[in-house]
């Protein structure tokens, strides 16, 4: 049986459960927009690391919603855009939400593994991986294939959070769970150790963090945020009521508002190097 802990990395509980449909990753995401306070939204600052050339061709992996895009493409000059996710729910939803964009040109969309992507070497300009290469099952090797996707000059934006991110809201979720699924990230492609992964397959990779913090008023989007995790999936009638009553008293004795610590950003990795 597989450990909750691991749950983050099988692709089966991430296709059929976890992200079967954008319900979790909506609600993860509702907090963010809600109550984030950054200079700059967060899909338009995580393109603008790059320079785009005019019709780059583009892999998405991990597409999600297709949240990305329609943020950020008012921004960007016109691009060929290839889309995966090993979710099919997840890919139609992006595919929808693209399709119709000034600017996008959707090349494709396909269900695939990052672990075996079906393109041939060198095809793609820019590869985005956004908060994802801490779900695969072999991070090296699934980094060594967006290496190899991509052309000698091509650029790779990978996306993750650092060991303090939105730390207010999961030290709630282990105080009733014992874990949070920050931690999960954490331990496996996070700031902290995101690059040593990537420097395996790229020959310069560079750290870029985002500004930004929260100010949350409302202890029901905190509790939707948990519920969504991985490890509170799980969790028992008794459980979830324990962590109702956390979330209700640490709203109280904060006065009603929770501030909440965010450390995400994106490692800008460049001179992708193939395996032989």
């Amino acid at each position: 049986m597989t450990r909750r802990e691991d749950l983050g990395a099988d692709p089966n509980h991430l296709r059929e459960r976890q992200y079967k449909d954008a319900t979790n990753l909506n609600a993860r995401m509702a907090l963010h927009t809600k109550y984030v306070r950054a200079p700059e939204p967060w899909h338009r600052w995580l393109v603008g690391r790059i320079d785009w050339p005019e019709g780059a061709r583009v892999l998405e992996v991990g597409c999600g919603t297709g949240a990305l895009w329609i943020n950020a493409a008012p921004v960007l000059p016109p691009v060929r855009l290839t889309l995966t996710d090993l979710s099919p729910g997840m890919l139609e939803a992006a595919t929808r939400a693209v399709h119709e964009l000034d600017g996008v040109e959707v090349v494709e969309a396909r269900t695939a593994d990052v672990m075996a992507l079906p393109f041939a070497d060198g095809v793609f300009d820019v590869v985005l991986a956004n908060h994802m290469l801490y779900h695969l099952r072999d991070i090296p090797g699934g980094v060594a294939e967006l290496a190899r996707v991509l052309h000698r000059d091509g650029v790779l934006v990978a996306a993750t959070n650092g060991a303090h991110h939105v730390d207010a809201v999961a030290d709630l979720a282990r105080q009733v769970f014992g874990w949070s699924t920050s931690d999960f990230v954490t331990a496996r492609f996070g700031k902290e150790n995101g690059a040593s992964v990537l420097h395996r397959s790229f020959g310069s990779v560079v750290w870029h963090e985002h500004p930004s913090t929260m100010v949350v008023t409302d202890p029901a989007d905190v509790e939707a945020y948990i519920m969504s995790w991985t490890a509170a999936q799980s969790a028992s009638p008794q459980a979830r009521a324990a962590l109702h009553e956390a979330i209700t008293a640490r709203f109280r004795s904060a006065g009603g508002v929770l501030e909440v610590r965010t450390e995400s950003g994106c490692f800008v990795a460049r001179s992708p190097e193939r395996r032989r």
